[in-house]
């Protein structure tokens, strides 16, 4: 059974919002997928409801208050997973808009035409994100979500770990209050291993392991413990064998 959607409509017009709510429930119903929409007035009322930790979110670019634009950099320091849809009667996205990873920009005067299919892409895109396994950590005083794929690896501090991940450089490392033992617990099944009491490393972003000495794709090189060594090279092992999994024969 799949978890409900929390759908995020933020729009100054109420006719757009019921609009939009109208034509998600239409093509939520005929896919299948649950949902729960929540309709915000502002950027403002939309900020004041962030815990909420939205799955998609329908974002109007011109409001009063808060405009789109600073609403998604708003949104999107708080929300990383979110799939962020714009959505604009005139207005054209400005090259700082790419910043916040939008998904889509849909026009509404071609909604009731041409929505149908956006909202379906829209809906699948954000159960495929739920599959995804997603890590709060604090930057700079924030909380924010990353998504483990991106993670390299995660390194014991003295309260809690730190994450290093395949972002910027100027964002690593995230510090994260949870204890090291309980992010393996979280993330073995994301393919995750420990190389060494003090780090667990993502398998995905091993380029190559040589003795005592592992190379992550970015270059970084860790040294694998004596007491995890064995245990590292199963869990690599497996994961390769599931990555490359042997071809059988055509009969």
């Amino acid at each position: 059974m799949e978890i409900e959607l929390k759908i995020a409509v933020c729009d100054d017009s109420q006719a757009d919002r019921n609009i939009l709510g109208q034509l998600l429930r239409k093509t939520a119903c005929d896919s299948g997928i649950p949902i729960h929409i929540m309709e915000y007035a502002s950027g403002e009322e939309l900020m004041e409801d962030i815990l909420a930790e939205h799955d998609i979110l329908f974002l109007d670019i011109q409001m009063d208050g808060m405009d789109g634009q600073e609403t998604a950099f708003a949104f999107r320091s708080q929300n990383r997973k979110a799939v962020l849809a714009f959505v604009t009667g005139v207005a054209m996205p400005t090259p700082e808009m790419f910043k916040v990873y939008p998904y889509r920009y849909l026009l509404k005067q071609e909604l009731l035409t041409k929505g149908k299919e956006d909202m379906s892409a829209i809906l699948k895109e954000a159960v495929n994100r739920q599959k995804h396994v997603y890590v709060t950590a604090v930057y700079k005083g924030k909380m924010m979500q990353i998504d483990s794929d991106s993670i390299l690896y995660i390194s014991l501090k003295k309260r809690g770990c730190q994450i290093w991940s395949s972002r910027e450089k100027e964002e690593n490392p995230v510090n994260c209050n949870s204890r090291l033992a309980d992010m393996y617990a979280a993330l073995e099944t994301q393919d995750f291993a420990y190389a060494h009491n003090s780090y667990i490393v993502n398998l995905k972003h091993v380029a190559k392991v040589e003795g005592n000495l592992l190379v992550l794709m970015d270059g970084t090189a860790l040294s694998i413990s004596r007491s995890r060594k064995e245990e590292f090279y199963q869990k690599f092992a497996r994961y390769l064998g599931k990555k490359y999994p042997k071809k059988q024969p055509c009969v």
